[in-house]
């Protein structure tokens, strides 16, 4: 997938300007995980497991943040991108749209 259409894959996900880089690091270690087992792959399960589920003590940003990050790893997941280049995409989020950054192959 190249960033055109990753990028397109994730409009309509309310981004923020840039994301706690400790919740897109936990989304990395997350995708890392997913798809290894069975239970590993039901969603709500991997967000709850990895800190990307809300909870009642978040404050509002992070909330905003958690929403966002995991509307953007649905979507991810549904496109079916390989573990390790969706962990490397969520973990680099908020310098993909730098001129400098190198896209996977």
């Amino acid at each position: 997938m190249n960033k055109e259409e990753f990028l397109k894959q994730i409009e309509g996900c309310l981004l923020p300007e840039k994301f706690d880089q400790n919740l897109l690091d936990r989304a990395a270690e997350m995708f890392g995980k997913w798809g290894k087992s069975t239970h590993m792959d039901e969603k709500e399960y991997l967000f709850e497991k990895f800190g990307l589920a809300s909870r009642p003590d978040d404050g509002n940003t992070v909330k905003m943040e958690k929403i966002a990050l995991r509307c953007v790893c649905s979507r991810m997941m549904d496109a079916n991108l390989n573990r390790k280049d969706a962990a490397e995409l969520i973990r680099n989020f908020n310098r993909i749209k730098d001129p400098g950054y190198k896209w996977i192959e």
